[in-house]
């Protein structure tokens, strides 16, 4: 199985007395940008351009979507805020970066002021139309966030604090629809729409408690040649340490959950309202339950239960002037959740909502409810958020939803082409129980990257409850005690794929491997997973532990022996005092500081070594790194500093598995290949020799 990771490695260069983040991660080295980091002008690295899809030239307003809240994109670089209920731009000091935005949208900035006088004349706190910063969070915050975002995807990222909701009191129809076309006419507006309405993505279908464990069928062998059962193998994932999850953070978005559950452990985090009533209640503690639920003796067990679970709500209570609105709020849910969880830490998606017409006939024999519903990244400030979030290095795992769509279709205008656009997410849609194939409900096409079990689902709550699959009421009407068999839909799905993730992050961690990226996770799962039926509907492989755990085992042990390094810079003449940090895979170690004179191979110590097992196909990745002095610009008149080069020189090679290091010796163990690797940097470089030979260990006869 290949993997990009060991390629897509880059690292951070120690600048002595300048902020140490200059450089970031997974970037090409080579390219640079002009940049504002603290109120200086920095050359950073190129970035993967942004994309920004046409605007429609009129919206209709259906019962699909929200007549009375309206969502508002400015452009990059306009610096739109809302002040006191109005919006302005203020565009004094203006970086080169934000001035090459506006450029780029050819947008003049008298034509911004013009745009925003007109907005204001229509959206104002006495027209019963109010604006409001969409994402709560400080524009610090944010800020912060989409820097460093972009610093480890090496991707633009959209500025959050550029969404505005526009809230309408008596809503008419008709006017949204004026009021929407005339947004996306003006050249300041990048998109104009109105809320989608989204629901939780489940499809229809003091006693002691007992163990309902066994009944959790996707704990079970993944299927096989001499496999009976079609689970995920958590139960293989529990013989190792942190295969139960340790050390990973999960936050679940949607609207309710029964916190106070006997078989919910606490939660880390909680934003937002919780909903009160019993569906969206039952919901999230059937979702919780299939993550995290306590490995106690009764009840279920979780798929990942030393997992720590949050919850972020995805609806809002907001009211302006005395006037109120329920609204939608899956922005701030996930972008609350982002500011909680770290680099390989999980984000649970569980909303849908309702899609474009798709032109197709309603089946009123599957799901018709939730026809046309499809995942919520197909919204702009939905994908941004959700971007935000996997740009960070955070897991997102988001139902693919339960409508019935291709979302291949070109009615989604490529939102849903990963040659288009991106989040990152893991999408999963829901498959049979017993073999694999889509559900009839379920949302399919190339964009699906995995499946869970759809249906039949063993978790907490009441979710399903009918005739047919009643609930266990342990105790009647106590609902800390109810029990379902019957949790189904994408809604069912995801948390099996996210339970998943979860323990093979875990299980990465105690190795001390590094943790996946949202990319590198959805694409490991995927290769080591269990192929859907044969059906033309794409929903993906289900995930199997077992293969993804075996598929760690060490090949191999390998000694690299640095010998010596030579130091040419074209910058500063004369000898630097510098110290240089070694790693192999997850070995490492450092240099004290050393006098490196100009061209001069210098010799490090003696048995200078480390050693590591080839893990995966990538076999092992050596890098070496030190702090050479960053180039620093000043203005000859005012002496001020105008750019800083930090000069990302470093050596990096990956070696794949199986490479023969014998160097041709016929004596056993005791051949290596020497390397001789030079950095990048044009101002100058830094070579190391260093030798490669594989670690024997000779069985001896009794």
């Amino acid at each position: 199985m290949k993997t990009n990771r060991r390629n897509a490695v880059t690292f951070i260069i120690s600048i002595v007395g300048l902020v140490s983040t200059l450089i970031t991660a997974r970037a090409t080295l080579g390219q640079t940008r002009t940049a504002i980091l603290q109120g200086q002008v920095v050359q950073a690295t190129v970035l993967k351009l942004r994309s920004v899809r046409p605007k429609p030239l009129h919206t209709t307003i259906t019962p699909k979507v929200r007549a009375d809240v309206l969502v508002v994109k400015f452009r990059e670089g306009t610096r739109v805020r809302e002040r006191l209920g109005l919006l302005e731009a203020d565009l004094t000091n203006i970086s080169p970066v934000e001035e090459q935005l506006l450029q780029r949208a050819n947008l003049p900035r008298q034509r911004l002021f013009e745009d925003l006088a007109q907005i204001n004349t229509v959206v104002a706190p006495n027209s019963k139309r109010f604006v409001k910063r969409l994402f709560v969070r400080t524009e610090a915050e944010l800020d912060a966030e989409k820097r460093e975002g972009e610093n480890r995807s090496g991707e633009e990222l959209a500025d959050l604090n550029l969404y505005h909701r526009i809230f309408i009191a008596d809503a008419n129809p008709r006017e949204t629809e004026q009021l929407l076309d005339q947004l996306n006419a003006l050249d300041s507006v990048e998109i104009a729409y109105p809320q989608p309405i989204s629901q939780p993505a489940q499809a229809d279908a003091a006693p002691t408690t007992p163990d309902f464990s066994g009944s959790q069928g996707y704990l079970l062998s993944a299927a096989g040649p001499t496999s009976t059962t079609n689970g995920i193998d958590a139960a293989f994932a529990r013989l190792f340490p942190g295969g139960r999850g340790a050390g990973v953070k999960i936050i679940d978005i949607e609207q309710g959950w029964n916190l106070t559950h006997e078989d919910l452990p606490p939660v880390f985090f909680q934003g937002g309202p919780n909903r009160g009533d019993s569906g969206p209640w039952n919901h999230g503690t059937a979702v919780l339950g299939e993550l995290a639920a306590a490995e106690n003796g009764y009840g279920i067990t979780g798929i990942a239960p030393q997992s720590r679970i949050g919850v972020s709500s995805a609806v809002d209570r907001t009211c302006i002037l005395g006037i109120c609105w329920w609204s939608d709020d899956f922005e701030n849910a996930v972008n609350r959740a982002t500011a909680q969880l770290g680099f390989g830490d999980i984000m649970v998606i569980e909303q849908h909502a309702l899609g474009p017409d798709s032109g197709l006939a309603v089946d009123s024999n599957c799901n018709p409810d939730q026809f046309e519903f499809v995942a919520m990244e197909f919204w702009d400030s939905y994908f941004d958020a959700i971007k935000n979030a996997t740009s960070r290095g955070i897991i997102v795992v988001e139902a693919a939803g339960n409508g019935r769509m291709d979302l291949d279709s070109s009615v989604y205008n490529g939102k849903f082409n990963r040659s288009v656009r991106d989040s990152g997410a893991i999408l999963v849609g829901g498959g049979t129980s017993g073999g694999r194939a889509p559900k009839c409900w379920t949302n399919f096409g190339s964009r699906v990257d995995l499946q869970g079990w759809g249906e039949n689902v063993m978790t907490l709550g009441a979710t399903g409850d009918s005739p047919s699959h009643p609930a266990i009421k342990v105790n009647g009407n106590d609902y800390n005690q109810w029990y379902t068999t019957a949790f189904s839909g994408t809604s069912s799905a995801t948390p099996i794929v996210a339970g998943a993730a979860a323990d093979l992050q875990g299980f990465r961690k105690a190795r001390g491997l590094g943790p996946f990226t949202s990319v590198e996770m959805r694409n490991f799962l995927r290769s080591t997973g269990v192929a859907q039926a044969a059906d033309s509907r794409q929903i993906g492989p289900l995930p199997n532990l077992r293969a993804a755990i075996n598929a760690h085992q060490p090949k191999r042990t390998l000694k690299v022996t640095f010998l010596n390094i030579k130091v040419v810079d074209n910058v500063f003449a004369g000898p630097q005092s510098l110290a240089f940090n070694f790693s192999v895979n997850s070995s490492s170690a450092s240099t004290g500081t050393m006098s490196f004179p100009q061209g001069v191979a210098v010799n490090l110590p003696a048995n200078f070594t480390l050693t590591a097992q080839e893990i995966l196909s990538d076999g092992i990745t050596v890098f070496v790194s030190t702090n050479l002095r960053s180039v620093i610009s000043f203005n000859p008149k005012t002496g001020a500093i105008t750019s800083v080069w930090s000069r990302p020189v470093h050596v990096l090679r990956s070696f794949p598995q199986g490479m023969d290091f014998s160097g041709g010796s016929p004596v056993l163990g005791g051949g290596y290949r020497q390397f001789t690797d030079r950095s990048t940097d044009a101002s100058g470089y830094f070579e190391v020799t260093y030798r490669v030979s594989e670690v024997w260990y000779p069985v001896f006869a009794q």
